[in-house]
């Protein structure tokens, strides 16, 4: 089972109770907490190297020193902001592209931000700077993507750095691989969530913790989960850690995607109160998911290789390997039961006619 994120930085009631039934099958802990394992693993492997817009609005209780950035020509950021460049704000709108990614000496999905806008100022063009680099990966594109992620992280209000602000990071509480860190206990159905869907409350006990504060000290992390009895889809997350100097909640709820076939992040709100009373409100929306290997509207994959076939005559395009997507949207006119939009993956590269042919056009090209 591959864990998530990166584990670093940052009774029932007393007789005897039956357990809920659905349909034939009694809805318990164990069916919950053994259907969510398995979906994550799924999540994992249709949710890496995805690209995602993010509209991300913070808000405080005062003014903090926060990083402005100058606007020149074009309306575009000059240089990157430096100590003269603070200044005191209530409030950032920042828009971003936001992927995870699965780091090459382990198996964890890393989270990246590129920052495009702050507050209506483009502080660079639009230039899928993450996706570009690991869709070329070299052997320090990880490293160049955490310049990335810092260089963005200094735009947010009061140029807070903090690894809560993923909103896949309470999902990671139902991996198998982190399950015997934590004590969960079975709540009720939640119909406000969705038919069939129950909360799951958690609690984390096993050191080290998950997430890290000050100094490196353990926060462990508790709160809630909303799991799909029927399929162990995760819809909502609730995690909550606490230390002397700030007590957070980070709330994630998320919507079925047909084009992936897993629940997307559709928004992330996080509460930050501070020793002093401050507090530090967010809400990040998202949308316009893309696998970024196969983004048809913007020219990032490698360029097209053709080829002469001796034989017949003919120019063949080669397809790399990799993903793409087949089939329909729900909503299409005509579409048949068989054509829902899917992934494929291709492990080797192959040709494919550039002009409409023939069978046997094609059988003189394949030998048969």
């Amino acid at each position: 089972m591959r864990p998530l994120v990166r584990v670093a930085v940052i009774v029932l009631g007393i007789g005897a109770v039956l357990a809920p039934v659905i349909g034939e099958e009694r809805v318990t802990l164990n069916l919950l907490l053994d259907r969510a394992a398995w979906y994550l693993d799924y999540f994992i492997d249709q949710f890496e190297n995805v690209v995602a817009e993010e509209n991300y609005m913070q808000d405080s209780g005062v003014l903090l020193p926060s990083f402005s950035p100058f606007t020149g020509r074009g309306g575009l950021a000059t240089a990157p902001p430096s100590a003269a460049d603070i200044a005191r704000a209530r409030h950032r709108d920042l828009r971003s592209d936001f992927l995870l990614v699965k780091a090459p000496d382990t198996l964890n999905l890393v989270p990246f931000r590129d920052v495009l806008q702050v507050d209506g100022v483009a502080v660079r063009d639009r230039e899928q700077r993450l996706a570009k680099l690991f869709l070329h990966p070299s052997k320090d594109a990880m490293a160049h993507a955490e310049q990335i992620r810092e260089e963005g992280a200094r735009y947010n209000l009061g140029s807070i750095r903090t690894t809560l602000g993923n909103p896949v990071l309470g999902i990671s509480v139902l991996q198998l691989a982190y399950q015997p860190r934590f004590r969960f206990s079975l709540g009720k159905e939640d119909r406000t969530v969705g038919p069939g869907v129950w909360t799951i409350d958690f609690q984390e006990t096993a050191s080290p913790a998950m997430i890290k504060g000050e100094v490196g000290r353990d926060l462990f992390s508790h709160g809630r989960l909303w799991v799909e009895a029927a399929t162990g889809r995760v819809f909502k997350t609730e995690l909550r850690v606490e230390q002397p100097s700030v007590r957070a909640l980070v709330t994630t709820t998320f919507r079925f995607d047909d084009r992936f076939a897993i629940a997307v992040p559709q928004e992330m709100r996080e509460s930050y109160t501070l020793l002093n009373g401050n507090k530090v409100n967010t809400v990040a929306s998202y949308g316009r998911f893309r696998r970024f290997d196969v983004t048809a509207d913007e020219d990032i994959r490698l360029p097209t290789r053709t080829i002469a076939d001796p034989v017949s005559g003919m120019t063949f395009i080669e397809i790399p390997a990799g993903r793409f997507t087949m089939g329909s949207t729900s909503d299409e006119a005509g579409r048949q039961a068989d054509e829902t939009l899917h992934d494929v993956e291709l492990t080797h590269p192959f040709l494919l006619s550039r002009f409409e042919v023939t069978q046997q056009e094609w059988r003189t090209v394949m030998g048969t």
